[in-house]
């Protein structure tokens, strides 16, 4: 079958370039795409000895799905991923395949094991190529089962894999009519929303890590993009929107707005804010405000958990002030109040969160720029575009500015991070914990 044929070169083209990955370790991977150099920097694809061992993969990957409440529905309300895959060895050294005759008790995956010649199937690309399958339901190689391998690759942590997996497809022409952009957002979104879901607080960071290195790589290919065509072809122009942060009232308002402000500078917004503290308004462009809206849902959620957490652990309750005793007439210690300790935390996370999205940011686009290094040819630049693409956006909010009768300059509220030391360094640690982008979901 022709779409087959096709699959199976792109995956070859997609193995062919974890093998390049795999022979130069921490250098990043440059792919030519129509006329830009991208550049990768895509995750260790695990190694197999036999096939016993890629039972052992086999069986975390299914059950890092289960943990993760990733669904794979069979159409019949059968989840797919909580069906066990039983790995056997192949006699023939040709192929790896997929059995389906003993579902829905099992799935059978038949790997040619090192002895009969079985080395090239003993890798993730290979063995995940037939999880494939058992997840997708389908036998073919349609666009079911090619949208199942890049979630698959999701939803294990690997999205620079799922990226590149996507390029090779589309680049022997399948898929091309799949947006990148709502591919890229649907992956920054399941990268958050696994972030949301462990409990392992450095596995939590290295997703958000993740989720902003992709969305900076995401805004460097639409910044070429957007320079390299003509005004006609030019698919998205600054626009603003408006996103409520809370109702009247609410408590710790200025610190969520705090947080907004850092994830929006990081990844090239503008902002303009209630007085209220209730709302902003950012500017920029429709894709960048895409991702900084799923960025701040999930980070604000992981902001307020873990102050919780600190307050409930009474450590903050080492943090003293002196308040005066007016029955015993005189000074005494007592531990500051609890509202002080939550605003002094989610000060020093939101900070320091913020830090740490601008360092993503600025890895990834000086590893984009380098890459421009390789391409002299290059009709643009991509740091050209990305200077072209910020002074679009100043110019825009400037216009706005008169237009939406923005005045003046946000400046907070009362600091509270003198009058709490400890929970300021709680929060710090509670946003640094993590060795970013270094943690793998899935281990070989």
């Amino acid at each position: 079958m022709p779409e087959t044929r096709d699959v199976y070169a792109a995956e070859d083209l997609f193995a062919s370039w974890l093998d390049e990955a795999s022979r130069r370790p921490g250098e990043p991977l440059r792919i030519q795409v129509g006329g830009t150099q991208q550049a990768f920097e895509p995750e260790t694809e695990p190694r197999f000895t036999d096939p016993g061992h890629v039972q052992e993969f086999v069986d975390r990957v299914l059950a890092h799905l289960l943990a993760a409440e990733s669904r794979y529905d069979d159409g019949a309300g059968l989840d797919l991923a909580g069906v066990p895959v039983a790995v056997r060895a192949r006699r023939g050294h040709r192929q790896a395949h997929y059995e389906r005759d003993e579902l829905p008790l099992r799935g059978v995956m038949a790997i040619p094991p090192r002895e009969v010649g079985g080395a090239w199937s003993l890798r993730a690309a290979v063995v995940l190529h037939e999880v494939a399958h058992h997840l997708s339901g389908g036998a073919g190689h349609d666009k079911t089962f090619r949208t199942t391998f890049l979630r698959l690759l999701e939803d294990i942590g690997m999205p620079v894999l799922a990226d590149l997996l996507h390029t090779a497809y589309r680049l022997n022409g399948l898929d091309t009519g799949v947006d990148d952009e709502d591919r890229t957002l649907l992956r920054i979104g399941r990268l958050l929303r696994q972030a949301e879901r462990t409990s392992n607080t450095a596995e939590r960071d290295a997703f958000f890590s993740k989720a902003q290195a992709l969305a900076t790589r995401h805004q460097i290919a639409l910044a070429v993009a957007r320079a390299t065509a003509s005004v006609e072809e030019r698919r998205e122009d600054p626009s603003w929107e408006t996103v409520l942060i809370g109702e009247t009232g609410k408590r710790s308002l200025a610190r969520y707005v705090r947080l907004m402000l850092g994830i929006a500078q990081a990844n090239d917004l503008r902002v303009a804010i209630y007085t209220s503290n209730t709302r902003v308004t950012l500017y920029g462009f429709p894709s960048d405000i895409s991702i900084v809206k799923a960025l701040y849902a999930s980070l604000v959620t992981q902001m307020v958990t873990d102050g919780d957490t600190h307050l409930r652990s009474g450590a903050h309750k080492s943090d003293t002030r002196e308040v005066w005793n007016a029955r015993r007439r005189r000074w005494e210690l007592q531990p500051v109040h609890g509202s002080t300790a939550r605003a002094a935390f989610y000060e020093a996370w939101a900070d320091h969160v913020g830090e740490r999205l601008k360092t993503a940011r600025e890895l990834a686009r000086a590893a984009a720029i380098k890459a421009d290094v390789d391409a002299p040819a290059a009709s643009t630049s991509t740091e050209l575009a990305l200077r072209a693409k910020e002074v679009e956006v100043v110019d825009y909010f400037k216009l706005m500015q008169r237009d939406h009768g923005i005045r003046g300059t946000w400046k907070g509220t009362a600091s509270a991070v003198h009058a709490a030391p400890g929970s300021r360094d709680a929060g710090i640690k509670a946003a640094a914990r993590a060795r970013l982008g270094t943690e793998r979901a899935i281990r070989s």
